[in-house]
């Protein structure tokens, strides 16, 4: 091995020793299929929880203990550098903390200490304690962030000597992997990966466009199975392998090629809907630091929706928009133009995969109580268009088993399109609309712009769900005028 074993490097050889040999043998892959703006976005977020972090009075050097951060462990084949170490000055013992941008303990921060704790050791150190500085999951922001409440100091010492010998060897093991040359298989594959691997896109370039990957569901012990059979395109699924009755509509369309509509139970569910009818979508921002004030770590923070609503049948398409420019308290002046632009009454409220919007709306019912019944009575007349796709009452081939809104719509509305539009996903949603509304080193044309595309997404993701609806409505009904509607 040419040079030292990372901390960081260990723990990527522990999640994918595949992805961790091809780091070694071509790091420039890593740059070409690195998300920019989401690397940036987390490394800052990083940055921000390891400098509150620091501020807690445990961590101030005091006659008795001496306190470093970022203090480097190194041996000829080892190197680890831990977020904050605090040395007994009498005895020289040390005790170790890695600080988290995490609300729980997870598995991997006990190999990240364990790391830790053996090059310290090996370079003659005495490590008497190991403990992970998490977020707190039910710290409240109120004004200025106290670090103090902010995080959980959790001992995780016992468990970390407990996991040193198996640490001992993974490295060793990680080292030596180096110098192998990895057998591709897809049967190998990462669970949290899946196909989505640089190793296996590196070595299986020609895969099948619908693959086994994308039946729904499908348990990894079972697509192992078909991997091991060498079956990887769905069409080629055989009669007689065991799977769900959904699971088998799906792989029967791809095999057929046929659309599968059952146009009596998508009659059945739209007829049910009253009106008005309200197509709702919120984008949210997640951060681990709270930003705001009545504000959790992780919490999903309102700050943008996009309401299109249809009165009667047959009435003009009405649009209502709300976008905070980060000047406000984002959540709160949301809520309170939401429930302003329903004032005029709730029928149904169409969402698409209603747990989400349902749980933001059950968030704001706490967080602002003079909304709360509004926000009840809007999460009990929620109805989920996406279950007409994700409960098979429709199955296209094209769908590739997916009920995702970017999959059914350029199918069933092919004029409409995410492709060409500035901001095209959440992701880049939510992280762009943070830059915009919170930095300073933003231009006022590079924040305008970013405004500007933020309301052209969320615009398109309700007028989506309008079409569709319109394209269904079409579909299951006779009286085709009656049920469309004029859009704008």
């Amino acid at each position: 091995m040419k040079t030292r074993l990372t901390k960081t490097a260990y723990l990527n050889y522990l999640a994918c020793p595949q992805e961790f040999w091809l780091d070694y043998h071509d790091p420039e892959l890593i740059k070409r299929h690195t998300n920019k703006l989401e690397y940036e976005h987390l490394r800052q977020q990083g940055y921000a929880v390891e400098q509150f972090g620091r501020q807690i009075a445990r961590f101030r050097p005091n006659e008795k203990f001496a306190v470093d951060f970022q203090r480097v462990f190194q041996t000829a084949a080892l190197y680890a550098r831990a977020d904050i170490t605090v040395t007994e000055k009498t005895t020289g013992f040390v005790e170790l903390f890695e600080i988290k941008s995490s609300a729980s303990v997870k598995p991997e921060h006990l190999d990240d200490l364990a790391f830790q704790k053996m090059v310290a050791e090996d370079v003659g150190f005495a490590v008497t304690g190991c403990y992970v500085l998490r977020l707190n999951g039910d710290y409240v922001r109120h004004g200025e962030i106290n670090p103090e409440e902010l995080f959980v100091i959790e001992d995780i010492t016992a468990q970390v000597q407990e996991h040193m010998d198996l640490t001992y060897q993974q490295s060793a093991d990680a080292i030596a992997y180096l110098d192998t040359d990895p057998v591709p298989s897809l049967v190998d594959y990462c669970v949290s990966n899946k196909l989505d691997c640089r190793f296996i896109k590196q070595h299986f370039p020609s895969l099948p466009e619908y693959t086994v990957f994308d039946i729904a569901f499908l348990k990894n012990d079972k697509r192992r199975d078909l991997l091991s059979r060498g079956i990887v395109a769905i069409t080629d699924v055989p009669e007689d392998f065991a799977l769900s009755s959904k699971q088998r509509e799906q792989v029967n369309a791809a095999k057929s090629g046929e659309i599968a509509i059952n146009q009596e139970e998508i009659a059945i569910r739209l007829a049910s809907w009253k009106y008005p009818l309200h197509f709702l979508d919120y984008e949210t921002f997640s951060y681990a630091v709270p930003q705001f004030d009545g504000v959790r770590p992780f919490q999903q923070m309102c700050f943008q929706y996009s309401l299109h609503t249809i009165e009667n049948p047959g009435g003009e398409l009405k649009h209502s928009q709300f976008l905070s420019r980060g000047s406000d308290d984002p959540p709160r002046s949301m809520a309170e133009s939401l429930r302003e632009a329903m004032s005029d009454g709730i029928g149904t409220v169409l969402v698409w995969y209603e747990g989400f919007e349902k749980t933001r709306n059950a968030e704001m019912a706490l967080m602002f109580p003079e909304y709360a019944d509004f926000f009840e009575e809007v999460n009990s007349k929620t109805a989920d268009l996406m279950k007409i796709f994700s409960d098979k009452l429709y199955i296209h081939p094209a769908f590739k088993g997916s009920s995702s809104i970017k999959k059914v719509l350029p199918i069933l509305v092919p004029e409409l399109s995410y492709t060409e539009l500035g901001i095209g996903d959440g992701l880049t949603a939510s992280i762009s609309w943070f830059r915009a509304a919170t930095w300073d080193t933003v231009s006022t044309n590079e924040r305008e712009t970013i405004f500007s595309d933020l309301e052209i997404y969320c615009h398109l993701d309700t007028l989506a769900m309008v079409e569709i609806f319109n394209r269904l409505n079409a579909l299951v009904f006779a009286d085709v005028e009656s049920h469309a509607f004029a859009l704008i």
